[in-house]
């Protein structure tokens, strides 16, 4: 299991929202994320209203640099419960 940091920026004012996700790798988690880009990306801890979102980029991490975080602060993403606009029609 690899660790990442999900970046979403909603507004330019303001600091991105910082998600903490648990997968496979970096190519898996970047087709969910583009998948549910236009709707909702439900994790096991939060969802995200993606349509909303300006922007965002993902960075695999090394929880050896990340003391503070423990493996119980990384969510998953859940398909079952994210959706595209698209999928909606």
């Amino acid at each position: 299991m690899k660790y990442f940091i999900l970046y979403v920026f909603f507004n330019d004012d303001y600091p991105p929202t910082e998600i903490y996700l648990k997968g496979k790798s970096i190519k898996f988690m970047e087709e969910r994320i583009q998948r549910y880009s236009n709707g909702c990306l439900a994790t096991s801890k939060v969802n995200i209203v993606t349509s909303n979102a300006k922007s965002s980029f993902i960075r695999e991490i090394d929880l050896k640099d990340f003391p503070h975080l423990s493996k119980r602060d990384f969510a998953i993403i859940n398909e079952t419960s994210s959706y595209d606009l698209s999928d909606l029609v």
